[in-house]
């Protein structure tokens, strides 16, 4: 990965050490818990997730030397300040495909922390028309609170809301894997639209 570097515009966050297994491996990644923004590219190794703390984050009083660091990593395997189970920071790709349409809160809140939060796409015309079929109310059109409501959409009894909400969950699928930064895609492999062929 040569030297590592803070995702865009993440340089100097103050935060904390994620950590979650991919088909059996082990990632770190920095996290800005006041943001709910993921800082760092997914590092495999503790100790450079330790040394990239160390140069490129912050804690409230200020920088920190390696060791310091390297104790959170090595507390991040055990306990984490965004999910509550250890399951929801367990992942395969078997299961990452088979949500790519109908993804788990978890990991919709990984993503979007991953992504900045990027939500332009929310705003473009098809969608709104997406969300007027759906029935999405017009104060939660501009807020990732509404892929809840986009799921249970795509899986309506109701014809037409079954397509709007497909139809939208297509589009935050590829938005999504288009926005994700640094290796994240790499990482999440799994996750790529289907009509997308492998770089």
């Amino acid at each position: 990965m040569g030297d590592i570097k803070p995702i865009d515009g993440r340089e100097g966050c103050v935060g904390g050490i994620e950590a979650m297994t991919v088909d059996g491996r082990t990632w770190f990644f920095g996290f800005d818990y006041s943001m709910d923004t993921v800082v760092s590219p997914l590092i495999d190794d503790p100790e450079r997730m330790a040394e990239f703390a160390s140069e490129h984050m912050l804690q409230t009083d200020g920088p920190h030397d390696v060791v310091y660091w390297r104790d959170l990593v090595d507390s991040a395997v055990e306990e984490s300040g965004i999910v509550g189970e250890d399951e929801d920071r367990t992942y395969d790709s078997e299961t990452l495909a088979a949500e790519r349409l109908s993804p788990s809160s978890q990991l919709m809140y990984l993503m979007g922390a991953a992504t900045g939060w990027e939500s332009e796409f929310l705003e473009e015309d098809d969608v709104q028309a997406m969300f007027e079929t759906i029935g999405v109310p017009d104060r939660d059109r501009d807020d990732w609170d509404c892929l809840e409501k986009c799921i249970e959409a795509a899986r309506s009894d109701d014809a037409e809301v079954r397509a709007a909400g497909t139809r939208f969950m297509k589009r935050y699928q590829s938005f999504i894997f288009d926005n994700l930064p640094a290796n994240w895609p790499e990482v999440f492999a799994a996750l790529r639209p289907l009509s997308s062929p492998p770089a």
